[in-house]
């Protein structure tokens, strides 16, 4: 579907009707009843006849996804319906319009309401395949961002934002749904739509085209006159005084994402990546670059011997010496058909002759995976095979390079899952592979764990957070405890027996991003957020 066919409605001025006007659900103080009306904001308008919505039909939805019908009280220039106040979840539903002759062409009109009661970042808050469009929440108070979904899969269009401090904006979703982060902190709308040239019949009427409009209300941290009063109650908690607020400490020579990082000998070592606006491939959207950064001062950047223009790799330090392993370079000049391909080249950087060394490449070319070092053992996992026009293969084994031995020679070992856009990293002899997206495009929260001792893989825990938060994340390990970075800007820490994360710090949100460990701080390193390229390095300093 093309981004024509998702976006937003400007039907303002001219006679109210229901078409420029929208069905919100919208919680009371208390959260004991809501109310249910049409409107262009957060509030009822007097001047729309409420009866038109009078057929809708509200449920709310708890976590473990049992639906409780709501019903609809007639009142002024509204309905209300009623809640229990310890009641949390999601309120959806639809409104039927029939069909409306009025305008350009004679079509279905269709509402589907949604407000979250609770924690609006929860994934049990997605509705799916249950609608035909839905706006998803995502991130947390004070760096939130929407997502737009039609028939269930990210699509590219606008999103009305209706901000707590009563502004409204127009946000257009890149090629992943996503809009811009908002900062403010409160309740928010918002409102999308979605034509389909779906003709019918409905009560003896013909039309041309279904209309489908989605809403979302949702509230996001406490608005600006309560923070304070918030922040004093919180202070002694727990959980503030354990979280660590990023602080910026340098900038790439180059904006960049899906890059690789590695940090050596006092070296934050940096090659390549993504430099255009993300979802562009050409031979201009990928940096061969490669440059390191002297951490002792945070400011020293040296330019290094550069090679192949490469995106969805990462690096791997060992023995002093940096390891590159695969990735992903488009061949289509800019303007031309994409034709992207995997490749299979493995190389070794030696600071100290300043040159690069061909190693023997993988098996099967990869990009989209990641690498890392256990004990003298390169381990390759994840990714996929792009084969230009072809079809693009997922490979199902790690692979394992003994870098001790006199012969350098690939070995092979089952991988129970097929995913990219991952990240990997050692602790105690044990390979965790966190997030991703697997063969069907749907984003995993989850992660795997390999034992190299023992060859066995099992289960590891689920990221938090919003369904995104596994795509694109990253990771690495400070002492012997795994940390990893998700798009919401939330740094998390997972507990030692690996059953649960928990939250350290918070960011700036990024995806594609990475983590280097340089003493007893985190590193967070370039990424993308909102379609733009990011050059920020920031740092979170751990500390007992």
């Amino acid at each position: 579907m093309k981004r024509a066919a998702v976006m937003l409605s400007c039907v303002v001025g001219a006679a109210i009707t229901s078409q420029a006007h929208f069905v919100f659900v919208v919680p009371e103080p208390g959260r004991q009843t809501a109310t249910v009306f049409l409107s262009e904001t957060l509030k009822q308008d007097a001047e729309v006849d409420v009866g038109l919505i009078g057929g809708t039909k509200l449920f709310l939805r708890d976590d473990q996804g049992r639906e409780t019908p709501l019903t609809l009280v007639n009142g002024a220039h509204t309905f209300t319906v009623s809640l229990a106040a310890s009641q949390r979840g999601v309120i959806r539903g639809n409104a039927d319009l029939g069909v409306n002759d009025r305008g350009s062409k004679p079509h279905l009109l269709l509402y589907y309401p949604k407000t979250i009661v609770g924690d609006a970042f929860a994934p049990q808050t997605r509705l799916g395949d249950a609608v035909p469009i839905e706006i998803i929440s995502s991130g947390s108070p004070g760096a939130v961002r929407l997502q737009l979904l039609a028939r269930g899969k990210p699509h590219s269009g606008q999103i009305t934002v209706l901000q707590p401090d009563g502004s409204e904006q127009m946000a257009d979703t890149d090629d992943e749904g996503w809009t811009e982060v908002f900062s403010q902190r409160g309740r928010y709308g918002a409102w999308a739509r979605l034509w389909e040239t779906t003709p019918g019949e409905r009560g003896g009427k013909s039309y041309a085209e279904v209309r489908h409009y989605a809403t979302l209300v949702f509230d996001a941290g406490t608005s600006a006159t309560t923070t304070t009063r918030a922040t004093t109650t919180q202070v002694a908690t727990p959980q503030a005084t354990t979280e660590r607020t990023a602080t910026r400490v340098a900038t790439l020579p180059e904006a960049t994402s899906s890059f690789g990082a590695a940090a050596s000998d006092g070296w934050l070592y940096v090659y390549g990546g993504h430099v255009v606006p993300t979802h562009s491939y050409s031979t201009e959207a990928v940096s061969g670059r490669f440059n390191r950064l002297r951490l002792a001062d945070g400011k020293t950047w040296e330019r290094l011997p550069d090679g192949p223009p490469l995106q969805g790799m990462n690096l791997a330090a060992h023995g002093g010496k940096i390891y590159r392993v695969g990735g992903m370079q488009p061949r289509n000049k800019p303007g031309e058909p994409q034709d992207i391909h995997s490749i299979a080249d493995v190389a070794r950087f030696d600071p100290a002759t300043a040159k690069w060394e061909t190693l023997p490449p993988l098996p099967v070319p990869r990009s989209s995976h990641d690498v890392v070092v256990v004990g003298n053992t390169l381990v390759v996992v994840g990714g996929w095979t792009l084969k230009g026009k072809e079809k693009t293969e997922w490979p199902d084994s790690i692979e394992l390079l003994d870098l001790s031995a006199s012969s350098l020679t690939w070995k092979r070992a089952p991988q129970p899952f097929k995913r990219r856009a991952l990240v990997a990293t050692a602790v105690d002899g044990k390979i965790h592979v966190i997030g991703g997206f697997d063969e069907r495009s749907q984003v995993v929260r989850g992660s795997s764990t390999y034992d190299m001792a023992s060859g066995e893989w099992s289960k590891g825990a689920d990221l938090p957070g919003g369904a995104m938060n596994g795509f694109g994340p990253a990771t690495t390990v400070v002492g012997r405890s795994l940390y990893v970075s998700v798009d919401n800007g939330g740094l998390y820490r997972l507990s030692s027996d690996g059953s649960t994360f928990t939250k350290v710090g918070q960011a700036t949100p990024r995806i594609v991003h990475r983590l280097v460990t340089d003493g007893d701080r985190i590193l967070i390193i370039g990424g993308a957020f909102g379609g733009k390229n990011s050059d920020l390095i920031e740092a979170v300093s751990i500390g007992n």
